[in-house]
């Protein structure tokens, strides 16, 4: 058989109405292909999602199921009423609307169970709120709805549409940091700069990441308060993550010692006090070089690397208190002298480790006494 004879068959059979036996059976055929080809469908989507992870695709199918069924079924009146000629044709429009809207209902729900609850809620971590959510949905079924009545009906929807037009444009402005901080968000999630867990700075802002929503992201700083900073402000601020590329983290700290102090001792310090402390990493080695040398005193950067920034604080009071010990161990005299004169202390150069320090003596003059 010719198959390219088949549409002009198919033209000359509606063309002329058929008996109803005919067009019966006809219909029947069409509903008994529409449930076989319905079976296997949902068959092999059943398949499928059981093999995903996710129970996002069982929820879909579950909900198309019905919809998919009344579709068939109205494709196989359909086929009988086109069989059947002129003879109902404000059933025909009925059919054809029922048809078309389901045919959009099914499409929206793929749709929003694909972007919003599959990429945007499970893969990217952003929730929609409720009420974004149905309005877009409104949004998507007005539009549906209107040009399957405006292209079956021949109904100008012209004015009707200009109406809600506007009323877009209004409801815009009045979302538009709404909308703005949403699209900020969808920005910041898939560009992945930062995650829930990592400590990032912000606009001053120092803390972790506990939540990253629609509209905002929250900060637990060190103290345990919650800062809740718009994603639009996020957007535009720049942001230092200090768990990325990787959770190591390097930090410095600035030590002074004794204008007399030999450079390589106080390197034997810096290197003993990083490895008396477990937090701080051995690769990459901890470094050490003279910044600055004063009248007073010389300044030395220590840099080390972490595997938790959370407790970097702790661990930079260990390393602190470690090259301490290790300066007493060398010899090594500190020399806090130089912020505070009347305060300095000094290691004897040739004491053992064991003996007190010695106090200075102020460099500057002790205030007078008042005059009786």
């Amino acid at each position: 058989m010719n198959l390219e004879r088949l549409p002009a068959l198919w033209a000359d059979l509606v063309r002329s109405p058929a008996s109803l036996p005919v067009a019966l059976g006809m219909s029947f055929a069409v509903l008994a292909l529409g449930l076989l080809a319905y079976r296997l469908l949902f068959a092999l989507l059943a398949r499928i999602a059981g093999a995903t992870q996710t129970s996002l695709d069982d929820l879909l199918i579950r909900r198309m199921r019905l919809p998919a069924r009344l579709l068939v079924a109205l494709i196989s009146m359909h086929t009988f009423i086109t069989l059947r000629g002129g003879d109902l044709p404000t059933l025909h429009k009925g059919v054809l609307l029922m048809e078309l809207a389901l045919a959009s209902y099914l499409g929206i729900e793929v749709a929003e169970t694909l972007v919003i609850d599959f990429w945007l809620a499970e893969r990217q971590k952003v929730q929609i709120p409720a009420l974004v959510r149905h309005l877009l949905l409104t949004i998507l079924y007005l539009v549906a709805g209107l040009s399957i009545v405006g292209a079956v009906t021949g109904v100008d929807l012209v004015p009707l549409l200009a109406t809600s037009t506007v009323i877009t444009v209004v409801l815009g402005l009045a979302l538009q940091d709404t909308l703005g901080n949403l699209f900020a968000g969808l920005a910041l999630h898939s560009e992945r700069s930062f995650g829930v867990g990592d400590w990032i700075l912000v606009e001053g802002v120092e803390g972790q990441v506990v939540y990253v929503g629609w509209r905002s992201t929250r900060l637990r700083t060190f103290s345990g308060d919650v800062v809740i900073l718009p994603n639009s402000v996020i957007a535009k601020a720049r942001v230092q993550n200090f768990c990325a590329p990787d959770r190591r983290c390097a930090r410095n700290i600035e030590m002074l010692v004794a204008l007399a102090a030999a450079p390589e001792a106080v390197e034997r310090a810096a290197r003993r006090a990083c490895a008396q402390v477990p937090d701080v990493l051995e690769d990459p080695a901890p470094r050490l070089w003279l910044a600055a040398v004063t009248p007073l005193f010389q300044r030395y950067v220590i840099k080390f690397w972490i595997g938790d920034f959370e407790r970097h604080d702790v661990i930079e009071s260990e390393v602190m208190k470690a090259f301490f010990r290790a300066c007493r161990e060398e010899g090594i005299a500190l020399s806090p002298g130089a912020a505070q004169p009347g305060l300095a202390v000094e290691l004897h150069p040739g004491a053992p480790p064991t003996m007190a320090p010695l106090v200075l003596p102020a460099l500057v003059a002790p205030p007078a006494a008042p005059s009786p």
